[in-house]
């Protein structure tokens, strides 16, 4: 019982020190996640739910939108 306690305490620590990392611009979400070991989808619902915005730099929008352009052939 205590095992299975401290292993939830941890992860939500591990959860708040990903989501403080993201929002004070201290990498990525893929270098947050593996220096948390949160995953990337975990830390993108938690901020969701906390109606943080998720950052999108120059770079990640263009391999969006060359993705979309694809898929929807425009």
């Amino acid at each position: 019982m205590v095992g299975k306690f401290e292993g939830e305490r941890l992860e939500q620590y591990r959860i708040a020190k990903a989501i403080e990392l993201y929002v004070n611009e201290k990498g990525s979400l893929k270098e947050i996640s593996e220096i948390t070991g949160v995953t990337v989808r975990r830390i993108m619902g938690t901020l969701r739910k906390k109606n943080i915005p998720l950052r999108m730099d120059e770079e990640v929008f263009d391999k969006g939108m060359e993705h979309a352009r694809r898929v929807f052939e425009f």
